[in-house]
């Protein structure tokens, strides 16, 4: 027997029955354990068994009593222990009425049947599974837009592959060559905290794999993770709008950087956080200021007018990348929205004006498209580009139309309609009026015929 509470403090009396196999679980694994638990007389007050049902919880989140949170991290697949808990590790000074008495020391044979790591993804999923190997500090995780400083050793079926840190912005981990699942695993973690993340392939590198490394394509991997250090990003709610306005030129500029390098889908979320932080804008409204002193102005963080104007170039320039970046990405509808909010702040905005026109060609809309380039021209009525794509346009609704002609010239050609020859006179059914049952066959093989023939 031996004492497995973490304060060494006989709280948890633990003796083995059935050696297990393998680790122990770490807290936020799920576990799945049979128990029945007994008083110190051995009467019986709950058991799993009794309705042949797994108990499953997740372990060292309190989710169960102390005794169980520090004692089931002690056992592996397979084993099977009496874990003794004294009050203060079980129902404590209040019991659980009726069937635990205050003050009561209670005995749990346990049986681990399995286990495995916390649930990181959205839809739990299974696709990353974090253990927990070290424990963290604090009480927060990082948050999308932290700056994170992180370790980590990657293996394929036991082989190790690589060994690598880096410091980087959570969700830019792509520009980073960083899987997606090592920063799912990471909002979930602490700082100074170390895990043993499996990630699916769907999370790492697909079905493709990566050469460089000698992944093999669909390869579920192993991180050994370590988040060393992060400092959090602010809320939104938390800046004020000179704030707001250098976060957002920071993001525009490394949202630049990502187009250049052909990753739209990067470009396009620090684009979106330029309209994200900026549009609600309330600190862009000079009335109620122009009546404050600078001291007030200097305290409430009011822009002036300048300041104004910038965030409506930035908020200009965030929809409009967007829609370029939707455009590359194939998504016209969601181009089509971006230019619209544009075109709200800047009805005469020629880029957006020609972007819709490119959203349209990418539903084959091309007399819509024709009119935006048009919308262009009234602009600009020298712009070559809109010119151009115009021409393209008006091609393109020409070969349309005249494939459409075709091809439905060719469906009436294959349905071949032909009036039918009338049936010779002496091969036709005449009607026995003698026979009423020959009457009703007849009329109704004449319908047949008259059905077939429509």
């Amino acid at each position: 027997m031996v004492d497995v509470s973490k304060a060494q403090d006989g709280g948890i009396i633990k003796k083995i029955l059935t050696e297990g196999a393998g680790d122990t679980p770490s807290a936020g694994n799920e576990v799945s354990v049979h128990y029945t638990g007994r008083l110190l007389d051995g009467s019986k007050f709950d058991s799993s068994k009794d309705r042949d049902q797994l108990f499953k919880f997740k372990v060292g989140t309190g989710q169960v009593i102390k005794g169980w949170d520090e004692g089931i991290v002690t056992m592996k697949r397979g084993e099977v222990a009496i874990l003794t808990c004294k009050p203060d590790y079980a129902y404590g000074a209040s019991g659980s009425p009726p069937k635990i008495p205050p003050n009561s020391t209670l005995e749990f044979e346990v049986e681990m049947h399995d286990f495995y790591g916390e649930d990181c993804t959205e839809g739990t999923d299974g696709g990353v599974l974090k253990s927990t190997t070290v424990e963290g500090t604090g009480l927060s995780n990082p948050r999308e837009g932290a700056t994170v400083k992180i370790s980590w050793v990657m293996s394929h079926m036991d082989r190790e592959l690589e060994k690598r840190s880096a410091e980087f912005i959570l969700g830019d981990g792509a520009a980073h060559d960083i899987v997606p699942g090592i920063e799912t695993a990471l909002l979930k973690m602490k700082k100074g905290e170390t895990a043993k993340v499996t990630v699916k392939s769907l999370y790492a590198y697909g079905n493709v794999g990566n050469a460089q490394l000698a992944v093999p394509g669909a390869a579920d991997l192993t991180y050994l993770l370590t988040l060393e250090t992060f400092e959090q990003a602010k809320y939104k709610y938390e800046m004020d709008g000179c704030e707001k306005i250098k976060f957002a030129e920071q993001v525009k500029e490394m949202g630049t950087q990502y187009f250049k390098e052909g990753k739209y889908d990067l470009a396009l979320k620090k684009y979106k956080l330029i309209t994200d932080y900026l549009e609600e804008g309330d600190e862009f409204e000079g009335d109620e200021s122009d009546s404050d002193s600078e001291e007030v102005k200097e305290e409430k963080k009011v822009m002036d007018k300048p300041d104004e104007d910038r965030a409506k170039v930035l908020m200009l320039a965030g929809f409009s990348n967007q829609a370029i970046c939707y455009i590359k990405l194939g998504d016209g509808n969601a181009a089509l929205k971006a230019c619209k909010d544009a075109l709200q702040l800047d009805p005469n905005n020629i880029k957006c004006l020609f972007r819709k026109g490119q959203a349209a060609e990418m539903s084959q809309e091309w007399e819509e498209a024709i009119n935006h380039y048009k919308a262009v021209l009234v602009v600009d009525n020298k712009n070559a580009a809109a010119i151009n794509a115009m021409k393209v346009c008006t091609n393109k609704m020409k070969v349309f139309r005249a494939n459409q002609k075709k091809r439905f010239a060719n469906m009436f050609e294959r349905t071949n309609f032909k009036e039918p020859e009338p049936e010779p006179e002496e091969n036709k059914l005449k009607p026995d009026f003698s026979d009423s049952e020959g009457e009703e066959e007849a009329v109704g093989s004449d319908k047949e015929g008259e059905e077939m023939a429509v």
